[in-house]
């Protein structure tokens, strides 16, 4: 079970198990968790998808940014997603484990409802 506590206004921490984050205007702020939920939903998917395909991955970085619309409720307009990844697959193959991972992603899956998804993959 995850708790959230808040004082002093939009201060708070978020605690899970023996892990804590900071949230607030010096911390982190709701959009800095939902890219980080998606991006390790997203990355768990990847690795599933590359170990099924024989491809090995030494590492990823995931760079997740989005815009959000001017309305009320201010959902997100577009997510651009960007997998800098070392292995020694090509990046054509690397490409297809991220697009297999988009689909089985319930986090990907969920924020597309309200936006459009963005992603690509590069070699680091």
């Amino acid at each position: 079970m995850a708790l959230v506590v808040f004082e002093n206004g939009f201060q708070g921490t978020y605690e899970v198990g023996n892990q804590t984050l900071k949230i607030g205007q010096d911390a982190l702020l709701p959009y800095d968790m939902t890219y980080g939920a998606l991006s390790a939903c997203l990355y768990s998917n990847y690795l599933k998808h590359a170990g099924a395909a024989g491809i090995e991955i030494r590492k990823t970085e995931v760079y997740v940014d989005g815009k959000k619309r001017n309305a009320v409720p201010a959902t997100l307009e577009t997510v651009d997603i960007l997998f800098r990844t070392d292995s020694d697959a090509d990046e054509s193959a690397l490409q297809a484990c991220l697009e297999k991972a988009t689909e089985t992603c319930s986090m990907f899956q969920t924020i597309a409802c309200v936006a459009k998804m963005n992603y690509r993959v590069e070699k680091l």
